[in-house]
């Protein structure tokens, strides 16, 4: 199941909703409030449905902001996830250590998702992420649809920041876009 706990973002809930669909899980549609209520309720709503996963998508933060830090300190201790990730925009650079280093200070990171890698950037940031909060880099992102979120693969990030591409991942991408025939 997947639930939005953002409340200051008006299309958060309807974006993730229709994510949901997409990949054909069930989404938490609760009607605004406390974000902390809210992610305490999806956690029941996701257990009486009998839901293996409920993923909390909380409040997007650009920089560093005290007042939804510290509503997501809240949800962590009220939701007690067994993950924490944070989503690193590879474009962004310092920016994204500097955030990342915050945000696993105050609610201890599990791991980080690095998005945006279909455009420019090679994603030196991950390293510099990886490095300051000593927590695995899980999933990249490398596209806009569901099924661009890719599983992490250090080798072929180490090529990417050094500029020799992704070679194996190209390689992937055309077996499964193309027949062999083709």
């Amino acid at each position: 199941m997947l639930a939005s706990v953002d409340v200051h973002r008006p299309a958060a809930k309807e974006l993730l909703a229709t994510v949901a669909r997409a990949v054909q899980v069930r989404c938490f549609e609760d009607a605004g409030g406390d974000p902390v209520e809210l992610a305490a309720r999806s956690v029941y709503a996701a257990r009486q449905a009998g839901c293996d996963f409920l993923i909390v998508d909380s409040a997007g933060r650009l920089q560093i902001d005290q007042k939804l830090m510290e509503e997501l300190v809240r949800v962590v201790e009220r939701v007690r996830p067994s993950e924490v990730l944070y989503v690193a925009d590879a474009m962004s650079g310092q920016d994204a250590v500097r955030s990342a280093l915050e945000f696993h200070r105050r609610v201890t990171l599990t791991g980080i998702i690095l998005s945006k890698l279909d455009g420019d950037a090679r994603g030196g940031a991950a390293l510099s992420v990886r490095s300051v909060t000593g927590v695995p880099i899980k999933f990249v992102g490398i596209g806009e649809k569901p099924t661009d979120l890719e599983t992490f693969y250090p080798d072929r990030m180490a090529s990417r920041v050094l500029g020799m591409g992704d070679v194996l991942s190209l390689v992937e991408k055309a077996q499964s876009t193309f027949q062999e025939g083709e």
